[in-house]
C-alpha cells in the first residue's frame, strides 16, 4: 500500500510540474509574440523621392529618403531595418549601388531610356520601394 501511495504522490508532482512549467513556458511565449510585435511597431517603413536632372548624357540624381540610411560597409551582411542602399537600373539592367542622396549617372547613351531607382536592404534584397521615370538623351 505506501509503494501505491508513494507512485501516486510522485506522479502527482511530475504532473504538476508539467503543469507548472507548460504554464511558464505559455507566458513566456506571449510575451516574446508582443515584444517582437512592438518593435515591428516601431520600424516606420523607408520612404523615397527621387529628383533628376537630365544634362546632355549625364543624369543626376537627388534621392529623398526617410527611415532609412546609406550603408556601404554593412553591404552583404546581415539585414538591419532602414539600412541598405539603392539599386539603380537602366532599360532593365542593374547598373550600379548607390550609397549617396547624389549620384551622377554619366555618359547615358542616345535614345529613350526608363530608370528605376530602388531601396534594397543589406543583403540586396528589394524594400519594395522604388520610383520608375523615362529620359531621352539627344544625340
Amino acid at each position: 500500500m505506501k509503494t501505491k501511495r508513494f507512485l501516486f504522490r510522485l506522479f502527482l508532482l511530475i504532473a504538476i510540474a508539467a503543469g507548472v512549467e507548460w504554464f511558464v513556458y505559455a507566458n513566456q511565449q506571449a510575451q516574446t509574440e508582443v515584444v517582437a510585435d512592438e518593435s515591428h511597431a516601431h520600424h516606420a517603413a523607408p520612404t523615397l523621392a527621387v529628383t533628376h536632372t537630365l544634362e546632355k548624357d549625364d543624369l543626376q540624381l537627388k534621392l529623398a529618403v526617410t527611415n532609412f540610411s546609406f550603408s556601404l560597409e554593412n553591404m552583404g551582411k546581415e539585414n538591419k531595418h532602414g539600412e541598405g542602399h539603392v539599386h539603380l537600373y537602366l532599360d532593365g539592367k542593374k547598373i550600379a549601388k548607390v550609397f549617396e542622396p547624389s549620384y551622377v549617372m554619366k555618359d547615358i547613351p542616345a535614345g529613350k531610356h526608363e530608370v528605376k531607382v530602388e531601396l534594397a536592404h543589406n543583403n540586396h534584397e528589394s524594400y519594395g520601394v522604388a520610383e520608375s521615370f523615362s529620359i531621352e538623351v539627344k544625340p
